[in-house]
Protein backbone atom coordinates (compact mmCIF):
# COMPACT_ATOMS: atom_id res chain seq x y z
CA UNK A 1 0.00 0.00 0.00
CA UNK A 2 3.07 2.82 1.02
CA UNK A 3 4.69 1.89 -2.44
CA UNK A 4 1.39 2.29 -4.16
CA UNK A 5 1.16 5.90 -2.68
CA UNK A 6 4.74 6.63 -3.05
CA UNK A 7 4.78 5.49 -7.05
CA UNK A 8 1.41 7.93 -7.12
CA UNK A 9 3.61 10.84 -5.42
CA UNK A 10 5.95 10.33 -7.94
CA UNK A 11 4.71 10.53 -10.84
CA UNK A 12 2.36 13.45 -9.59
CA UNK A 13 5.26 15.10 -8.87
CA UNK A 14 7.11 14.27 -12.03
CA UNK A 15 4.23 15.23 -14.15
CA UNK A 16 3.47 18.69 -12.48
CA UNK A 17 5.65 20.68 -14.37
CA UNK A 18 4.32 19.38 -17.91
CA UNK A 19 0.98 20.70 -16.79
CA UNK A 20 2.29 24.22 -15.71
CA UNK A 21 4.02 24.48 -19.44
CA UNK A 22 0.27 23.15 -21.27
CA UNK A 23 -1.34 26.06 -19.19
CA UNK A 24 1.59 28.79 -20.59
CA UNK A 25 1.35 27.03 -23.97
CA UNK A 26 -2.20 27.77 -24.00
CA UNK A 27 -3.65 30.69 -26.11
CA UNK A 28 -3.58 33.99 -24.31
CA UNK A 29 -6.95 35.76 -23.40
CA UNK A 30 -8.10 38.73 -26.17
CA UNK A 31 -6.74 41.54 -25.30
CA UNK A 32 -9.08 44.66 -24.08
CA UNK A 33 -10.68 47.34 -27.24
CA UNK A 34 -8.00 49.37 -28.48
CA UNK A 35 -5.01 48.08 -26.00
CA UNK A 36 -1.98 47.58 -28.02
CA UNK A 37 -0.67 43.79 -26.95
CA UNK A 38 2.25 43.55 -25.52
CA UNK A 39 5.48 42.90 -27.16
CA UNK A 40 8.01 40.67 -25.33
CA UNK A 41 11.39 42.23 -24.68
CA UNK A 42 14.09 41.24 -27.78
CA UNK A 43 16.46 38.75 -26.61
CA UNK A 44 20.02 39.99 -26.01
CA UNK A 45 22.53 37.08 -26.47
CA UNK A 46 25.90 38.16 -23.60
CA UNK A 47 27.89 35.83 -25.32
CA UNK A 48 27.42 37.48 -28.90
CA UNK A 49 30.05 40.83 -28.68
CA UNK A 50 28.05 42.00 -31.94
CA UNK A 51 25.16 42.89 -30.17
CA UNK A 52 26.30 45.07 -27.58
CA UNK A 53 28.99 47.92 -26.67
CA UNK A 54 30.40 48.88 -23.72
CA UNK A 55 32.92 52.00 -22.69
CA UNK A 56 36.55 50.88 -21.66
CA UNK A 57 37.85 53.16 -18.74
CA UNK A 58 41.32 53.27 -17.41
CA UNK A 59 42.59 54.62 -14.55
CA UNK A 60 45.45 55.14 -12.33
CA UNK A 61 44.19 55.60 -9.01
CA UNK A 62 46.10 56.83 -5.91
CA UNK A 63 44.08 57.33 -2.78
CA UNK A 64 43.82 61.29 -3.59
CA UNK A 65 43.30 61.29 -7.29
CA UNK A 66 42.21 59.08 -10.68
CA UNK A 67 43.42 60.29 -13.97
CA UNK A 68 42.15 58.72 -17.22
CA UNK A 69 44.70 56.88 -19.03
CA UNK A 70 42.24 54.93 -21.46
CA UNK A 71 38.84 55.76 -22.84
CA UNK A 72 37.06 53.95 -26.02
CA UNK A 73 34.16 52.05 -26.87
CA UNK A 74 34.24 48.65 -27.94
CA UNK A 75 31.98 45.88 -28.53
CA UNK A 76 30.89 43.36 -26.06
CA UNK A 77 29.05 43.45 -23.35
CA UNK A 78 30.31 44.85 -19.70
CA UNK A 79 30.65 42.76 -16.81
CA UNK A 80 28.17 43.16 -14.12
CA UNK A 81 30.91 45.27 -11.09
CA UNK A 82 27.86 45.34 -8.62
CA UNK A 83 27.75 44.36 -5.02
CA UNK A 84 31.59 43.95 -3.89
CA UNK A 85 30.84 46.00 -1.15
CA UNK A 86 34.59 47.87 -0.95
CA UNK A 87 35.29 51.85 -0.90
CA UNK A 88 36.03 51.81 -4.92
CA UNK A 89 32.96 53.21 -6.79
CA UNK A 90 32.09 54.61 -10.42
CA UNK A 91 29.09 56.93 -10.43
CA UNK A 92 27.67 57.42 -13.70
CA UNK A 93 25.57 60.70 -14.33
CA UNK A 94 23.89 62.73 -16.84
CA UNK A 95 24.42 66.65 -17.66
CA UNK A 96 21.82 67.57 -14.57
CA UNK A 97 23.82 65.02 -11.97
CA UNK A 98 21.52 62.74 -11.95
CA UNK A 99 22.67 58.98 -10.88
CA UNK A 100 22.52 56.89 -13.67
CA UNK A 101 24.53 53.87 -12.60
CA UNK A 102 26.45 52.97 -9.56
CA UNK A 103 29.07 50.44 -9.84
CA UNK A 104 31.24 49.11 -7.17
CA UNK A 105 34.69 47.14 -8.67
CA UNK A 106 37.10 45.77 -6.36
CA UNK A 107 39.07 48.50 -4.38
CA UNK A 108 42.27 48.48 -7.24
CA UNK A 109 44.57 50.18 -4.02
CA UNK A 110 44.24 46.56 -1.94
CA UNK A 111 46.44 44.08 -2.78
CA UNK A 112 45.25 40.38 -1.47
CA UNK A 113 48.07 38.35 -0.89
CA UNK A 114 48.38 34.83 0.94
CA UNK A 115 51.19 33.85 3.58
CA UNK A 116 51.75 30.23 3.01
CA UNK A 117 53.70 30.34 5.85
CA UNK A 118 51.84 31.86 7.94
CA UNK A 119 48.54 30.39 6.86
CA UNK A 120 47.02 33.32 6.23
CA UNK A 121 45.27 35.99 4.44
CA UNK A 122 46.33 39.68 4.33
CA UNK A 123 45.37 42.91 2.26
CA UNK A 124 47.99 45.26 2.63
CA UNK A 125 47.73 48.89 0.36
CA UNK A 126 49.68 50.23 -2.47
CA UNK A 127 50.77 53.80 -3.15
CA UNK A 128 48.80 53.88 -6.75
CA UNK A 129 47.50 51.11 -9.28
CA UNK A 130 46.12 51.35 -13.09
CA UNK A 131 42.44 49.59 -12.73
CA UNK A 132 40.22 49.20 -16.30
CA UNK A 133 36.59 48.92 -16.23
CA UNK A 134 34.34 48.51 -18.83
CA UNK A 135 31.01 50.30 -18.29
CA UNK A 136 27.76 49.98 -19.59
CA UNK A 137 27.12 52.78 -22.61
CA UNK A 138 24.42 55.34 -21.87
CA UNK A 139 23.83 57.83 -24.26
CA UNK A 140 22.83 60.47 -21.80
CA UNK A 141 25.70 59.70 -19.39
CA UNK A 142 28.17 62.78 -19.18
CA UNK A 143 30.41 61.70 -16.80
CA UNK A 144 31.92 59.24 -14.38
CA UNK A 145 32.89 59.95 -10.45
CA UNK A 146 35.33 58.08 -9.21
CA UNK A 147 34.60 57.51 -5.33
CA UNK A 148 37.24 55.94 -3.20
CA UNK A 149 36.31 56.43 0.70
CA UNK A 150 33.30 58.15 0.71
CA UNK A 151 35.55 60.81 -0.95
CA UNK A 152 35.72 61.92 -5.23
CA UNK A 153 38.96 61.39 -6.15
CA UNK A 154 37.88 62.06 -9.78
CA UNK A 155 35.46 63.25 -12.54
CA UNK A 156 35.86 61.51 -15.96
CA UNK A 157 34.00 63.53 -18.73
CA UNK A 158 32.44 60.39 -20.96
CA UNK A 159 29.31 61.86 -22.87
CA UNK A 160 31.90 63.52 -25.71
CA UNK A 161 33.53 60.23 -26.33
CA UNK A 162 29.92 58.82 -26.53
CA UNK A 163 28.65 61.52 -29.24
CA UNK A 164 31.78 61.65 -30.96
CA UNK A 165 31.47 57.36 -31.81
CA UNK A 166 27.57 57.23 -32.33
CA UNK A 167 27.61 55.00 -35.45
CA UNK A 168 31.34 55.02 -35.92
CA UNK A 169 33.17 51.67 -36.31
CA UNK A 170 34.14 50.17 -33.19
CA UNK A 171 36.50 50.28 -31.08
CA UNK A 172 36.33 54.19 -31.43
CA UNK A 173 38.22 56.32 -29.43
CA UNK A 174 39.04 60.14 -29.48
CA UNK A 175 42.22 61.87 -28.60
Amino acid sequence: MLNRRLRTLVVAALALPFLGAVEVASPAAPTAAGAAPVVPAPTVDPADPTTGTHLRLGLRVSARSATPNLLEIDSGFASSLRDSGGPFQLVVRDAAGTVLDTLTPDDPLAVRVYDSKRNAHDTPRVKDADVVVDLPVVDTAAVVDVVLADRRIGRVDIGSLIRACQGAPLPCATS
